[in-house]
């Protein structure tokens, strides 16, 4: 509150009442008999005493006090789309979509599995990913699923030997957490003077004990990693995989796709990217994009399209499990759909363009 905000004691008087209560139609006895006697007050003196008027006008004083959609763009980080449309709002608060239940029957639940399903075809086709999971909740958690997936990757290939993931030292705070979470250990490697990785220092750490390297492309710089296809080969060739936090993709959208590239795993994060609230206006959403390579992985269960009916399939004897509880936040999944759609190919495109010549300019 500001110091020349009126307290609302201040600004009450006397007799004045901001309500209006029917007269009591029970005996007093029979109110003592259902309140508790402890819970009766006879003083209830020390409050301010003001008119409907004035208690609505001070309320709203405040609520304008707030920072809020209305007043301009969230200021949620370097990587955080700050636009939040209200189309979205009024998209995910329609009844088909917000007096669903997660456990009713696929038969009548055709248009959410519809959405959902056309929402992983457009990931994938923004990022060359072969398969998209729309269960992780956040980011951190999309993190972690991918590398739950490479770990049961090598595991079914008796690759038991592969403890280590390659991290560059310009990397999210995340991204070693996630890598320790699945019990690898996180090797560094230390980007050269353009604050890129150098592929001769990677070439010198990848052996076959390294499971993957997990990079951010671009980085969390803000630069493009120029080399990244000589990159990718070299985790490659010694049977590693590459995992890619999608953390920068705003960048990139629409102009290039990160699974042309030799990217293996890739998460997004649809409030850094597609629009979704984020933080106090969370929930959030971090869906899953891999290569085909390891889809037998895929978190369970997994939207399939046969004819003009969509149903959830659990037959994937190697899935990692359920990350989420039911299919994702829907909510927020429903408003990435209505931005992509809003967007259009060129729309997404120029969005991206708009966020590197934004971002060049702070710079």
């Amino acid at each position: 509150m500001h110091f020349n905000e009126p307290l609302i004691f201040e600004i009450g008087s006397q007799g004045r009442y901001a309500y209006s209560l029917p007269d009591i139609d029970l005996p007093e006895s029979d109110i003592k008999d259902i309140i508790p006697e402890g819970m009766l007050r006879e003083d209830i003196s020390g409050f301010p005493e003001l008119s409907e008027g004035d208690v609505v006008r001070h309320f709203t004083r405040l609520s304008q006090l707030n920072y809020h959609l209305d007043n301009g763009f969230y200021p949620l980080g370097s990587c955080t789309m700050k636009y939040n449309p209200k189309i979205n709002e009024d998209v995910s608060r329609l009844s088909g979509f917000s007096m669903i239940h997660p456990y009713q029957p696929t038969e009548i639940s055709q248009g959410i599995l519809q959405l959902m399903y056309e929402l992983e075809l457009y990931l994938a086709e923004i990022s060359g990913m072969d398969r998209i999971s729309l269960q992780p909740a956040a980011g951190a958690q999309g993190e972690f699923t991918g590398m739950m997936m490479i770990h049961a990757y090598h595991t079914l290939r008796g690759d038991h030997h592969r403890k280590k993931v390659i991290i560059p030292d310009s990397a999210h705070g995340t991204n070693p957490a996630s890598v320790s979470l699945c019990g690898y250990q996180a090797i560094e490697i230390i980007s050269n003077k353009m604050g890129l990785i150098d592929p001769k220092g990677l070439r010198q750490i990848m052996d076959e004990e390294v499971s993957a390297l997990m990079l951010t492309n671009p980085n969390t710089l803000g630069l493009f990693e120029e080399e990244i296809i000589e990159i990718t080969s070299i985790v490659h060739d010694k049977g590693g995989l590459v995992y890619c936090d999608g953390a920068n993709l705003n960048a990139l959208m629409g102009i290039a796709r990160l699974g042309d590239m030799g990217i293996d795993v890739l998460h997004f994060n649809l409030h850094k990217t597609f629009s979704t609230p984020h933080g106090g206006g969370g929930p959030g959403a971090g869906p899953i994009g891999i290569k085909e390579v390891l889809s037998d992985f895929l978190p369970v269960p997994v939207i399939k399209k046969g004819g003009n009916k969509y149903q959830l399939d659990y037959n994937l004897p190697h899935s990692i499990g359920k990350v989420k509880a039911f299919y994702g936040n829907i909510s927020v999944l429903i408003k990435a759909y209505a931005y992509i759609r809003t967007m259009g190919g060129d729309g997404l495109k120029r969005a991206s363009e708009v966020a590197v010549i934004n971002a060049n300019y702070l710079r």
